[in-house]
């Protein structure tokens, strides 16, 4: 009768580095995406509300614009655009 004896495994320090690796990961997503406070909409807004709202309150005279001397000296270099034609009279025919 035979004797067989095994060789002792070596631990894998690789493996269990990278499946540490792994889980603080995993567990670092899990805690930035369910238990961080979440950042209220009156927090990102404000500043752009404020913004908003001062545009808002702008007092605009259309006459002001059109009746200045620098609106009145502005020249039109371009004629009005026109309708070309669209398309082939009859469009089954070949090219």
């Amino acid at each position: 009768m035979a004797l067989v004896f095994e060789e002792q495994k070596k631990f894998n320090w690789k493996g269990l580095v990278i499946v540490t690796g792994v889980l603080i990961a995993v567990a670092g997503a899990v805690y930035f995406l369910f238990f961080t406070p979440v950042p209220t909409i009156e927090l990102i807004v404000s500043s752009d509300l404020r913004s908003a709202t001062e545009i808002s309150n702008v007092q605009f005279d259309p006459a002001g614009v059109v009746n200045s001397p620098e609106f009145r000296a502005l020249r039109r270099y371009v004629g009005p655009s026109s309708v070309g034609q669209i398309g082939r009279p009859n469009p089954f025919i070949k090219f």
